[in-house]
């Protein structure tokens, strides 16, 4: 898992700079841009954006990505993109413009984190749920309040598309139904 999380953060690396070709831009993808529904969560904002998805990135591989084989993570990734992207698109039709894998992360922490509450280490799994849902809720009330994620935004320096991240941890769930069946049957 260690190849694999490097090539990630190597890829991101790699494509900084490159934001205005890649990221979610609704008109670009109605007008038949469809790779930007991928590659919008492979590019940041600034360094600062970056330099955060990739703590979290590896913060996930760390405690979860023993869990996982590369090509399982992989689909997870995939699906969790496009699927992200999508729901942006239908339901979010004010969002013009997106990018980051923040979104891609939040769904991937908890599907690591439902993985582990099955496994022997399940207080661990159960507290990053715990976690992960504070987190939520915590950019959820200060987006009601304020209008956005205050500490997140002010971070990167431009708001949070909250929407993302929520997205993310539906589709995490919905990709962590088979493995909970599997466990409870």
């Amino acid at each position: 898992m260690l190849l694999y999380g490097l090539s990630l953060s190597l890829l991101w690396i790699i494509l900084y700079g490159l934001q205005a070709n890649l990221r979610y831009e609704r008109s670009l993808i109605f007008q038949g841009e469809l790779w930007r529904l991928f590659t919008a969560h492979l590019v940041h904002l600034n360094l600062t954006h970056l330099v955060l998805n990739l703590v979290g990135w590896w913060l996930f591989l760390k405690l979860c990505g023993h869990l996982l084989k590369p090509k399982q993570l992989s689909y997870y990734i995939l699906s969790l993109a496009l699927g992200i992207s999508l729901l942006l698109l239908i339901f979010q039709p004010h969002l013009q413009w997106y990018l980051g894998f923040s979104g891609v992360l939040y769904g991937l922490l908890l599907i690591g984190s439902i993985q582990l509450s099955l496994q022997p280490e399940r207080g661990l799994g159960l507290a990053l749920i715990s976690l992960i849902s504070l987190k939520f809720a915590w950019d959820s009330y200060n987006s009601l309040i304020h209008g956005s994620s205050l500490s997140s935004a002010q971070l990167i320096g431009a708001p949070v598309v909250l929407a993302a991240h929520g997205y993310g941890l539906l589709i995490g769930v919905i990709l962590s139904l088979p493995a909970v069946y599997k466990n409870f049957k």
